[in-house]
């Protein structure tokens, strides 16, 4: 499952939203629920539902502001039923995005510092449901936050590189020839207490840069797309 790609298409939502109100709401609903697991999607979801607040704002303003004796109490009006609703769920989702952030942070404490590889024992340390954690983890394996890994889903665990490789999902199980089934390309040992120096990062959404810390992640502040410490 690739966790930075939506269930629904949120400007599909919005459409839907104004077009075909019924169906606007079945979309998002169902976007919701796929996402209920998701927690970098989740994010989105409050922007999804927040757009729609600010749009009808503006276009309330254009039709309900023209007259001139009740400019002020029209513009009131609007702002408590459309605008501070909208601002209102945008915060929340860039709340959500730094806690989301701090989660992946400490994510990589548990997996790197305290060298805990298991996916039960992580959920609990990070109280959330299993499926949550494996999502996040699956997410962070993809953008190079937790380097060299891969989940086993029958143990449960993390698995990282074995005598120089980084076994497969399922390392652990044998092939035909009665030897362990690994990635073909050797790979350098991780040392979380290496001194690196920050870097400038490319952000692969917009194209702008940002210094970022060893071991740092966190949201592009222009198209607010992930960007990671290369390692």
């Amino acid at each position: 499952m690739n966790t930075d790609r939506p269930a629904i298409n949120g400007i599909l939502v919005v459409l839907a939203l104004f077009f075909f109100f019924p169906a606007g709401i079945v979309l998002f609903v169902i976007r919701v629920w796929k996402h209920r697991n998701l927690s970098y999607q989740r994010i989105y979801d409050w922007v999804v539902a927040g757009l729609p607040f600010i749009v009808m704002f503006c276009f309330m303003c254009l039709i309900f502001t023209n007259e001139a004796d009740r400019k002020l109490e029209s513009l009131v009006l609007l702002s408590v039923v459309f605008l501070l609703p909208g601002i209102s769920l945008l915060w929340i989702s860039g709340r959500k995005r730094k806690r989301l952030n701090a989660r992946y942070e400490l994510y990589r404490n548990i997996i790197m510092e305290q060298e805990i590889k298991s996916i039960r024992a992580i959920e609990g340390l990070v109280n959330q449901r299993q499926a949550v954690v494996i999502n996040d983890l699956k997410r962070m394996i993809g953008h190079g936050m937790i380097p060299y890994a891969s989940m086993n889903m029958y143990s449960m665990t993390l698995v990282f590189h074995q005598n120089g490789f980084v076994a497969r999902e399922g390392a652990g199980d044998r092939a035909e020839d009665g030897h362990t089934q690994e990635w073909d390309k050797p790979m350098p040992e991780y040392k979380p207490s290496e001194k690196r120096l920050p870097k400038s990062v490319e952000c692969h959404g917009c194209g702008s840069s940002a210094i970022l810390q060893p071991g740092e992640s966190k949201a592009c502040p222009y198209c607010d797309s992930l960007l990671s410490y290369p390692l």
